[in-house]
């Protein structure tokens, strides 16, 4: 068989268009078209909103008298805050909220809910005020949310990755 007839290892496909993007004037790659845009988008976005966040949290530095090298924290903390919650009990009160969306209840009848599956008013209440979960909690939980009680552990108590 001739040389020539074997594919190469390398190749070039010229059909396909890629656009080189840039961030403050220095390239980070090269995309197609239709990808760069909405990355573009996205980033600016991302930029336009660590500012906003910046501005915020400058203000709030200032109007309590606080020191101006605090506002790097200050934003690292409300960046986690707002974060969603991988772990614990504010995780598990997070899923519990969208139970709540999925099943189109009002906070009173899914408290009545949670009551006839064994979560009473309070319990409900203390995990929502971000109190431990008691593992007497987890059988009926697992049921409300519609979740294995082995998910709601991991989720509970976290897992090393």
């Amino acid at each position: 068989m001739s040389i020539y007839n074997e594919p190469s290892d390398w190749q070039a496909e010229s059909s396909e268009a890629f656009v080189p993007v840039y961030y403050q004037g220095n390239l980070t790659g090269f995309f197609k078209q239709d990808y760069a845009d909405e990355i573009i988008r996205f980033l600016n976005e991302q930029e336009v909103l660590n500012k906003a966040l910046r501005l915020a949290c400058t203000d709030v530095i200032k109007k309590t008298g606080g020191d101006a090298n605090q506002v790097k924290n200050l934003m690292k903390k409300y960046i986690k805050i707002s974060e969603r919650p991988k772990y614990g009990t504010r995780a598990i009160t997070l899923l519990l909220r969208e139970r709540q969306k999925e099943l189109d209840l009002s906070s009173q009848e899914f408290t009545k809910f949670c009551d006839t599956f064994k979560v009473s008013p309070s319990e409900l209440n203390n995990i929502y005020a971000g109190e431990p979960i008691d593992d007497s909690l987890l059988a009926p939980l697992s049921r409300i949310l519609g979740i294995s009680k082995e998910q709601l552990l991991e989720v509970r108590d976290g897992v090393e990755e």
